[in-house]
């Protein structure tokens, strides 16, 4: 095998290949340097994508195969179209963009050179390779008669919906397997139809993007000789944001290369958040003897020693760039929940000018979207922002929901029995009285505790007629010409409890009434204005924002369920350090929050927010950052 090594001489080529891209500090360099197989720990705003195009140039430079190339994998289009674009920047760079080098995304690579050759020569059709469409296409054949007992088998499982839509093959043997669910058994009609079902849309050329690494071990089958011949074409591998990989990914690409070609791998594996998934413990990044690059160019060091502290492997954070701000610690009380995202649009525009923000966004992250939790706000973004995004309702919504809590009249809530539907009623009842500032309500943390709370302030107990009424009509008065009918009714019923001040017009115009995807304000993007000036602020979970850079960020803290714990909360023990227990001895639920964690605290450049309930933030906590130079604001 004949590689390429650079060397000192080859580092001061920089220079004049690329000036933005010169690294003198000694982990970079030895990064650079580095010709054998390695991988490469890298901290959040490292410059590792950055550093590797630069390793890339010169290599460029000095590269003598016409028919071998370097092999250039990412997760995302994004990343790739990053690489290339610095790549195309110089001569020697884009010399890389074409045969025989490949740069690309793993499962790009996956299809060119096993996936599509194999069903080709299987005489298969390829129409689509999206999830999505799959999707799509399984619910809609699902309505055809054949499968009508299948739809009945389906409509009896929790989960019916995700077993047909992550329908996917796995192994050369091409077996049909699920990702969310549990297939019935195999002498099952209902599993021989979930075959059947999946056969006709593989027969009619769409796929999940799955399906590929199962032709391409059934590739490896048939033609075992294609290890030697794909390894030979890249005597160099370079595989970025190498944490994100899953073990199916890992598997083919040490089979592929391991062993045969240099591959070097570049990520954080602290950033990996998505730790549910098959296999987990199998996965080797990083392997022994790897190289760390411990200093961040995005921020400074204040928000440097808070993200160093939630990094569950322990190796440390430094920060390279400017200290702008001070971290901040915004406390809420449970009825103010929704006023935390202003009053951060607020604050930013009192602390940032437009030119401190430039180019930058600010963004609003919280790990979970939606859940359940018998716990005080805030649980997760809906929380915050109610009608975020839109989406459709789904069963992990519909306490979040008071429409769908009370009786869905577009047929979307399935049968269910009494306790279930006196349950149901009772935390809308509870999230009506939350938003009407209702004064029993601010202290409830379970809807089981309303009937007692009311009794309290009325003995007759009218809330306790209202809920036997809504059980039993909700249903009908959810309908849009009823809907009035029920706004007063519950007006009426609530009044007790509910402010003076808060008459009719003003209760039917409260948040919780609005349905998500009516309210023309439902967007990913929140307007805040202060004083004249308008800022937008990009809301979404802390996985869909993975990889940003952003001016300022807000965490909300969110709860973990399984955890017990509120992720900001736990957090800030650690920060402080206050905490009992070693982070790396927490258990697999907790290191999963405090991973989320890590990667939401290191987006920003200049200023960092967190956000939390102020009944989970003792003054002992309060004083220990102050102590390290946090500020603390109450949202009002």
């Amino acid at each position: 095998m004949s590689i390429v090594s650079l060397n000192s001489e080859d580092l001061a080529e920089l220079v004049k290949i690329a000036r933005d891209l010169n690294f003198d500090d000694d982990e970079r360099r030895n990064a650079l340097l580095e010709s054998g197989s390695r991988d490469f720990n890298a901290v959040p705003g490292s410059g590792k994508t950055s550093l590797l195009a630069a390793k890339l140039m010169l290599l460029a430079k000095k590269w003598p195969h016409t028919r071998r190339g370097i092999c250039i994998l990412s997760h995302t289009n994004v990343a790739r179209d990053e690489i290339a674009r610095r790549l195309a920047d110089t001569p020697e760079g884009a010399k890389l963009l074409s045969y025989p080098h490949f740069i690309g995304t793993i499962h790009s690579f996956v299809n060119q050179f096993f996936a599509i050759p194999m069903l080709r020569s299987m005489g298969k059709k390829i129409d689509v390779i999206d999830d999505q469409v799959f999707t799509d296409k399984a619910m809609a054949l699902l309505q055809h008669r054949m499968f009508g007992a299948l739809r009945s088998y389906l409509d009896r499982q929790n989960n019916g919906d995700a077993i047909v839509s992550t329908l996917h093959y796995r192994t050369a043997e091409l077996e049909v397997h699920v990702e969310r669910g549990k297939l019935p058994g195999t002498a099952t009609q209902s599993y021989k139809a979930l075959v059947k079902l999946k056969n006709i849309l593989a027969e009619a050329g769409c796929f999940r993007h799955r399906d590929m690494f199962a032709y391409a071990s059934l590739a490896f089958k048939t033609c075992p000789h294609l290890v030697e011949v794909v390894h030979r074409r890249f005597p160099m591998v370079f595989i970025d944001e190498m944490q994100d990989t899953s073990w199916e990914q890992e598997a083919l690409l040490n089979h592929i290369f391991d062993g045969k070609s240099v591959m070097q791998r570049f990520g954080d594996i602290d950033q990996k958040i998505l730790s549910d998934e098959e296999n987990i413990d199998q996965l080797t990044f990083p392997r022994a003897g790897y190289g760390c690059i411990s200093t961040s160019k995005r921020f400074g060091k204040d928000i440097a020693d808070a993200v160093g502290k939630v990094r569950g492997s322990g190796n440390p954070v430094v920060g390279e760039g400017a200290n702008s701000h001070p971290p901040i610690l915004l406390l809420y009380a449970t009825a103010d929940t929704t006023k935390v995202i202003p009053h951060f649009g607020r604050m930013v525009m009192n602390r940032l000018t437009a030119e401190d923000i430039g180019d930058r966004e600010v963004k609003v992250m919280c790990a979970r979207k939606a859940g359940d939790g018998n716990v005080d706000a805030g649980r997760h973004l809906l929380d915050y922002w109610p009608v975020f995004g839109g989406v459709q309702q789904s069963a992990g919504r519909r306490s979040e929901c008071f429409w769908s809590l009370i009786g869905n009249a577009k047929g979307a809530l399935q049968e269910a029995s009494l306790s279930t539907r006196v349950t149901d009623v009772r935390r809308a009842l509870l999230l009506v009285l939350r938003e009407g500032k209702a004064p029993l309500a601010q202290d409830i943390r379970d809807a089981r505790a309303l009937p007692r709370a009311a009794k309290a302030v009325t003995p007759n107990g009218p809330i306790e007629i209202l809920t036997r009424q809504l059980v039993l009509t909700g249903e009908l008065l959810c309908a849009e010409d009823k809907r009035d009918v029920l706004l007063q009714l519950l007006h009426s019923g609530l009044k007790p409890y509910l402010p003076d001040a808060l008459d009719f017009d003003t209760f039917k115009g409260l948040n919780v009434f609005v349905e998500p995807g009516e309210s023309p304000g439902v967007s990913p993007v929140v307007s805040t204005t202060n004083q004249g000036r308008e800022i937008d602020l990009g809301v979404g979970t802390v996985a869909g924002m993975k990889g940003e850079t952003h001016a300022a960020s807000l965490v909300l803290e969110s709860y973990g369920g399984s955890s017990r714990k509120f992720d900001v909360a736990l957090g800030l023990e650690y920060i402080t350090g206050l905490a009992s227990k070693d982070l790396r001895r927490l258990p697999k639920t907790q290191l999963a929050q405090m991973r989320n964690l890590y990667v939401a605290m290191s987006r920003p450049t200049a200023l960092l927010c967190l956000a939390a309930n102020e009944s989970r933030v003792s003054v002992e906590l309060r004083n220990a950052l102050i102590a390290k130079g946090w500020n603390i604001e109450t949202v009002n």
